[in-house]
């Protein structure tokens, strides 16, 4: 039996309700974010939170946890009630219940839901690396926004399935601004990494910045601009970064081999400093 949260109370997930007029379900109007936990730590807390209070200062909804410990106390609670040790925490934030209208509400509370998941990643791609597409982005401009409105994401994820790629990166102003699940970077003839910066056509990945801060420490060179179809053609080595896969190995973009179809030197570096840096906040 798993349980989930929902506004002020924990509840056998089949059994938890969220009403037909909650505005998440009528207008996608909400944020949410996905964190890893293990151990009964929650990794990266700090940087999810942050990113999480960006979200909804950017669609104007008030927080509503007291402050970061009680948010933290209600995460853990879960991990009790399923019993779990370690996977996903999804957690989702809507502006709150009303009539059906585009103006903003007044007088209403947010509608709160946690709960926790497991997702089983294939070792294989980690260490054999995938096939990613480029797709032109035809996302709205405020993706730094987390907001439960994937529909662009999701389109384009199944497209990338049915063509047999892990995803797709996708291309604004002739330039790869990221994933549809994940932050893209490429290694260039300098091992140099490069990387679209952070602004509204990108989601500032946690995995992102830990990955930009890991690369900064072990004295390599970060580009954040955006990369093109020419710099693909010419880089050493490609990988893509998300809370749920970590850093994964890009092998293969559209026609053009990586790196002869390998991980590189670079990128299996940064996988193993990365997995040291999660293990270190499991072990603190």
């Amino acid at each position: 039996m798993a349980f989930c949260y929902i506004n002020g109370s924990f509840e056998v997930k089949t059994n938890a309700m969220v009403s037909i007029e909650d505005r998440g379900f009528n207008f996608s109007d909400g944020v949410y974010e996905v964190l890893g936990f293990a151990n009964q730590k929650i990794l990266n807390f700090k940087k999810h939170v942050s990113r999480l209070d960006n979200s909804l200062r950017g669609i104007r909804i008030s927080k509503p946890f007291i402050n970061i410990k009680s948010l933290e106390l209600i995460i853990k609670k879960l991990f009790k009630l399923n019993n779990i040790n370690e996977g996903f925490v999804y957690l989702q934030i809507t502006r709150g219940n009303a009539k059906r209208n585009h103006l903003f509400p007044t007088k209403i509370k947010p509608n709160i839901v946690i709960f926790t998941f497991n997702l089983n990643v294939d070792k294989k791609i980690i260490s054999n690396g995938v096939e990613v597409g480029l797709t032109d982005d035809l996302r709205w401009s405020r993706c730094d926004i987390k907001s439960i409105s994937l529909l662009p994401n999701v389109l384009e994820k199944q497209k990338a399935f049915e063509k047999g790629f892990y995803e797709y990166w996708q291309i604004r102003n002739n330039l790869v601004t990221e994933g549809s699940t994940s932050n893209a970077f490429i290694v260039n003839s300098r091992n140099q990494i490069i990387t679209h910066p952070t602004n509204n056509f990108i989601l500032g990945g946690v995995t992102r910045d830990s990955i930009i801060e890991i690369a900064k420490k072990e004295k390599i060179d970060v580009i954040e601009e955006g990369f093109s179809s020419i710099e693909i053609n010419n880089c050493k080595e490609a990988f893509l970064t998300s809370t749920t896969v970590g850093v994964l190995p890009v092998v293969k973009i559209e026609d053009k081999k990586i790196n002869r179809g390998i991980p590189g030197i670079i990128t299996k570096k940064l996988i193993e400093k990365y997995n040291n840096y999660l293990l270190n906040q499991i072990n603190e």
